[in-house]
């Protein structure tokens, strides 16, 4: 029961920031994310996660995600938005620009790291479905 709430939850807090979170997005947590195990997630550690997620979302190799590959993690205007080139894709430097923007929302304090109370708010969830 918990688990579906908590999904709920997620869910209304990336559509309540226009991201559609994937279907099989579950609760992202700071330890998914903390190789360092401090409790914390920094810039370079969402990054990293980011940059494999990449991998995994881009089937084809082909080095570039499409919206399709997107799965829902960012809406078509964020898409454009964040696509210099306006190819209609994202390369992994365009992707983990967007994960740089999403960390920095995600940072009211500007302390330069993330805890599970800033994870858990609408910026933080919309920071997780670049990452998970």
């Amino acid at each position: 029961m918990a688990s579906r709430l908590s999904a709920a939850v997620l869910l209304a807090a990336t559509l309540g920031l226009g991201v559609a979170a994937p279907a099989f997005a579950a609760p992202a947590t700071v330890a998914a994310f903390d190789p360092d195990k401090d409790g914390t997630i920094d810039l370079k550690e969402a990054q990293a996660a980011a940059a494999k997620q990449f991998d995994v979302l881009d089937p084809d190799k082909d080095g570039t995600l499409d919206a399709k590959e997107l799965n829902g993690r960012l809406t078509a205007a964020e898409l454009k938005a964040a696509d210099p080139d306006s190819d209609g894709t994202l390369d992994k430097k365009e992707y983990l620009a967007v994960v740089a923007a999403r960390f920095k929302a995600a940072d009211p304090d500007a302390e330069g790291t993330i805890d599970a109370k800033e994870l858990a708010s609408p910026a933080g969830a919309s920071l997780a479905t670049l990452l998970q």
